[in-house]
This record gives C-alpha cells, sequence and structure tokens, in this order.
C-alpha cells in the first residue's frame, strides 16, 4: 500500500533537507512508495518541485479547504500554522487528505531543519 507524506517547510528549507526529512519519514513509516502533498500555498516553490524530483515522487497541493476538512484529525497543533492555513498541522493534514477518506497517520509530525513532515495511508476497510 503506498504512502501520503505530508509536508509543511520554511522557505529557508532547502530541497536537500526536504528530501531528507521525506526519506527519514519513509524510513519511520517503513515504506518505500509515496506520493507528497502540502497546501497550495506552496505551487511556486522551485525548491520543493527540486525535492520530489530528486526522490522521484508525484507532488499534488492541496486547496486549504481541503486540508482544513482534516484538521480534526490531527494531532499536532502550531497556532502560528492554525492562523495561517486553518489547521494545526499542515504536513499532517496534507498527509491524511492525500491518502484519501478514511485515512489514518502512521508517522505523526516531525520537524527537522526547516521541514515538517507526517504519513498517512489509507484505510484498509
Amino acid at each position: 500500500m503506498s504512502a501520503a507524506v505530508g509536508l509543511g517547510f520554511s522557505s529557508t528549507a532547502t530541497a536537500e533537507a526536504i528530501a531528507r526529512v521525506v526519506r527519514l519519514a519513509l524510513d519511520r513509516a517503513q515504506k518505500t512508495e509515496a506520493t507528497l502533498h502540502t497546501s497550495v500555498r506552496k505551487r511556486d516553490s522551485e525548491t520543493l518541485k527540486n525535492a520530489a524530483q530528486n526522490l522521484q515522487m508525484r507532488l499534488t497541493f492541496h486547496e486549504d479547504s481541503k486540508l482544513q476538512d482534516r484538521a480534526a484529525e490531527v494531532v499536532s497543533h502550531s497556532p502560528r500554522i492554525e492562523a495561517l492555513a486553518g489547521v494545526g498541522s499542515l504536513a499532517e493534514a496534507a498527509a491524511l487528505a492525500g491518502a484519501g477518506e478514511n485515512a489514518r497517520l502512521i508517522v505523526e509530525k516531525f520537524s527537522l531543519d526547516g521541514v515538517s513532515c507526517a504519513v498517512a495511508l489509507a484505510s484498509e476497510s
């Protein structure tokens, strides 16, 4: 089963840092295949596009409303991100949105080098 990796990152994060954190998240999830998911706010990020290309992973951007639909399911809560995007964890909401309606988090948000990452899987039922 393929995983959905949700990302949030600062404007100072490098493509190398994004790729490193995604690889770490996949290792923690014990998954080798995944798709990348984040907010449409990041759609113009060349850094993100470079990281996705380096990782050879499909990248999907989600509207804030789709991320906010998953707000009750996130376990991490950043007041700054909540004020900005209307959800406590952009990474967790993006992972859940990417994995589908009955998804569950298998790696809660963690942050390293300006990159936040979480992993979700679609429900098997």
